[in-house]
Protein backbone atom coordinates (compact mmCIF):
# COMPACT_ATOMS: atom_id res chain seq x y z
CA UNK A 1 0.00 0.00 0.00
CA UNK A 2 1.41 3.33 -1.00
CA UNK A 3 0.07 6.76 -0.10
CA UNK A 4 2.38 8.85 -2.27
CA UNK A 5 4.74 9.75 0.58
CA UNK A 6 8.28 10.63 -0.57
CA UNK A 7 9.69 7.44 0.95
CA UNK A 8 7.24 5.45 -1.17
CA UNK A 9 7.93 7.30 -4.42
CA UNK A 10 11.71 7.64 -4.28
CA UNK A 11 13.66 6.26 -7.23
CA UNK A 12 15.24 3.49 -5.17
CA UNK A 13 11.88 2.41 -3.71
CA UNK A 14 10.24 2.31 -7.13
CA UNK A 15 13.19 0.41 -8.63
CA UNK A 16 13.02 -2.13 -5.81
CA UNK A 17 9.34 -2.73 -6.45
CA UNK A 18 9.99 -3.12 -10.16
CA UNK A 19 12.88 -5.60 -9.91
CA UNK A 20 11.01 -7.52 -7.20
CA UNK A 21 7.88 -7.69 -9.37
CA UNK A 22 5.78 -6.10 -6.64
CA UNK A 23 2.67 -4.24 -7.78
CA UNK A 24 1.89 -1.10 -5.81
CA UNK A 25 -1.61 -0.65 -4.47
CA UNK A 26 -2.60 3.00 -4.44
CA UNK A 27 -3.85 4.26 -1.12
CA UNK A 28 -5.39 7.62 -0.23
CA UNK A 29 -2.84 9.96 1.30
CA UNK A 30 -3.26 11.20 4.86
CA UNK A 31 -5.54 8.32 5.80
CA UNK A 32 -3.96 6.81 8.90
CA UNK A 33 -7.34 5.64 10.12
CA UNK A 34 -7.49 3.01 7.36
CA UNK A 35 -4.09 1.73 8.40
CA UNK A 36 -4.40 0.59 12.01
CA UNK A 37 -0.65 0.55 12.67
CA UNK A 38 -0.53 4.32 12.06
CA UNK A 39 -2.44 4.79 15.32
CA UNK A 40 0.07 2.66 17.22
CA UNK A 41 3.14 4.84 16.59
CA UNK A 42 1.81 8.00 18.28
CA UNK A 43 0.49 5.89 21.16
CA UNK A 44 3.90 4.26 21.62
CA UNK A 45 5.79 7.58 21.33
CA UNK A 46 3.48 9.19 23.89
CA UNK A 47 3.97 6.34 26.35
CA UNK A 48 7.74 6.26 25.89
CA UNK A 49 7.82 9.98 26.68
CA UNK A 50 5.73 9.39 29.80
CA UNK A 51 7.51 6.26 31.01
CA UNK A 52 11.19 6.80 30.18
CA UNK A 53 13.96 9.35 30.13
CA UNK A 54 15.30 9.99 26.61
CA UNK A 55 17.28 7.00 25.36
CA UNK A 56 21.04 7.36 25.12
CA UNK A 57 21.76 4.64 22.56
CA UNK A 58 20.04 2.63 19.85
CA UNK A 59 19.72 -0.51 22.01
CA UNK A 60 17.97 1.44 24.77
CA UNK A 61 15.64 3.07 22.24
CA UNK A 62 14.75 -0.32 20.75
CA UNK A 63 14.11 -1.74 24.22
CA UNK A 64 11.78 1.16 25.06
CA UNK A 65 9.81 0.73 21.84
CA UNK A 66 9.56 -3.04 22.36
CA UNK A 67 8.38 -2.55 25.95
CA UNK A 68 5.66 -0.07 24.97
CA UNK A 69 4.56 -2.25 22.04
CA UNK A 70 3.94 -5.08 24.50
CA UNK A 71 1.98 -2.69 26.74
CA UNK A 72 -0.35 -1.56 23.94
CA UNK A 73 -3.76 -3.05 24.82
CA UNK A 74 -5.11 -5.49 22.26
CA UNK A 75 -8.55 -3.95 22.80
CA UNK A 76 -7.19 -0.64 21.52
CA UNK A 77 -5.72 -2.27 18.42
CA UNK A 78 -9.03 -4.01 17.81
CA UNK A 79 -10.89 -0.69 18.18
CA UNK A 80 -8.68 0.88 15.51
CA UNK A 81 -9.14 -2.11 13.21
CA UNK A 82 -12.91 -2.24 13.78
CA UNK A 83 -13.19 1.41 12.70
CA UNK A 84 -11.61 0.84 9.29
CA UNK A 85 -14.75 -0.31 7.40
CA UNK A 86 -16.63 2.85 8.35
CA UNK A 87 -13.78 5.05 7.19
CA UNK A 88 -13.54 3.13 3.91
CA UNK A 89 -17.27 3.73 3.39
CA UNK A 90 -16.69 7.46 3.96
CA UNK A 91 -13.77 7.46 1.50
CA UNK A 92 -15.94 5.79 -1.13
CA UNK A 93 -18.78 8.23 -0.45
CA UNK A 94 -16.37 11.14 -0.95
CA UNK A 95 -14.74 9.76 -4.09
CA UNK A 96 -11.48 8.88 -2.34
CA UNK A 97 -11.08 12.29 -0.71
CA UNK A 98 -10.68 12.32 3.05
CA UNK A 99 -12.32 15.74 3.42
CA UNK A 100 -14.84 14.26 5.85
CA UNK A 101 -12.15 14.39 8.56
CA UNK A 102 -12.28 18.17 8.70
CA UNK A 103 -16.02 18.52 8.21
CA UNK A 104 -15.72 19.13 4.47
CA UNK A 105 -17.94 17.50 1.86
Amino acid sequence: LEAGAPAHTSKIALEYLEVSHIQMLLWPGHSPDINADKHAWPWIRRHITQDFMPSTCEAQCCAQWAFEWEQLPIELLNKWIDGIPGVVRQLIKHGGDNCFHDGGG
